[in-house]
């Protein structure tokens, strides 16, 4: 008999995603020692190790990342042998699984309700799953295969080992109380902010060390008077006369509903990018593409993406998941 029955594939795939035998224990209602000997076993079979087990948590070793890879695939093809994928009239809206984002907290609070809305419109049966988090942190969680999929704003490490997208470029404008001396100007040096009181990004955040750099190589030092980790509180902070920030421009929408001033700084580019990434080492999950290609819409440059990290490996899952929009925008077509 195969060492791969079915039974592994709940067990492995929890241990894997959440690096943990005790939390991956928690979500499949098992107690720890039975995990723990279900990946024993499993690994035993195979004569492999699966799993390289740390102070910090368990990951993935090269042969726990070939079977992962295949795990998702297996998870996906029991799903369509069941009647939810692999049907006649094959339907988005009957698609199942679960789909792991991450996001930094600006995104969380401005774009990424309205994307996850957007997908849930196509496949509303679907589990969305969603973790904010500073973009080191994301980065580590897609690494180790605990996220699908996460959008960032700002800057990678130069070796790092998720690949990604750029969306579209964030350029930042100064937010200041919609009060005199301010709002009587819409154009300043970036000087202007110097000893000014600054609503900052907490310490270790990737925006605050952004700024910091920006604002060190200019010579300019405002006065950091709240630390504060959700965009939304930071406006609010702004319009209370607390201070005031840099924000990216698409987040300011409502600038004036909440009584803010927005100033374009004219003499430093204040540019970064918002990006989606993905672990390098196992094919982009597919609903991980499909949450991508309900993104296209928006940010046209992901089509030519979406073409190249198909895998094929999961050709097979692609086509029934290209199949089911295609048949439900038909349904929908006048």
């Amino acid at each position: 008999m195969s060492a791969l029955s079915p039974s592994w594939l709940p067990v492995f795939l929890a241990v894997a995603e959440h690096g943990s035998f005790n939390r991956a224990a928690e979500v499949l209602l098992l107690s720890q020692p039975a995990v723990s000997q279900k990946i024993r076993h499993l690994e035993a079979r195979l004569g492999v190790g699966l799993f390289e087990r740390t102070p910090t948590g368990v990951h993935l070793t090269e042969a726990g990342k070939v079977l992962h890879r295949y795990a998702h695939a297996m998870q996906w093809l029991v799903l369509a042998a069941e009647g939810h994928l692999a049907v006649p009239d094959v339907s988005a809206k009957a698609v199942r699984g679960d789909l792991r984002l991450g996001g930094t907290p600006s995104l969380a609070g401005e774009c990424l309700p309205r994307w996850l809305q957007a997908f849930n419109q196509v496949y509303p049966h679907v589990l969305l799953h969603l973790q904010t988090a500073t973009t080191p942190h994301l980065v580590q969680r897609i690494a180790h295969h605990a996220l699908h999929l996460a959008i960032i704003e700002g800057e990678l490490p130069d070796e790092t080992e998720v690949a990604y997208a750029v969306l579209r470029e964030l350029n930042f404008r100064l937010v200041t109380p919609d009060r005199p001396p301010w709002n009587q100007v819409q154009r300043l040096p970036l000087k202007a902010v110097h000893d000014a009181p600054f609503v900052a990004r907490p310490l270790g955040a990737q925006t605050r060390r952004w700024m910091e750099r920006v604002f060190a190589r200019h010579h300019v030092h405002p006065r950091i008077v709240a630390e504060l980790d959700n965009p939304e509180t930071i406006k609010q902070a702004v319009a209370h006369d607390l201070g005031v920030t840099l924000l990216p421009a698409c987040f300011l929408q409502d600038a004036t509903e909440i009584h803010l001033h927005v100033v374009t700084i004219t003499d430093v580019p204040l540019r970064r990018y918002l990006k989606a990434i993905w672990a390098k080492d196992v094919p982009l999950y597919p609903l991980a593409l499909a949450f991508l290609e309900t993104l296209s819409g928006e940010f046209s440059q992901l089509e030519e993406v979406i073409q190249r990290v198909r895998h094929p490996d999961w050709n097979m899952l692609y086509t029934l998941l290209g199949r089911a929009r295609r048949a439900d925008a038909a349904s929908t077509t006048p």
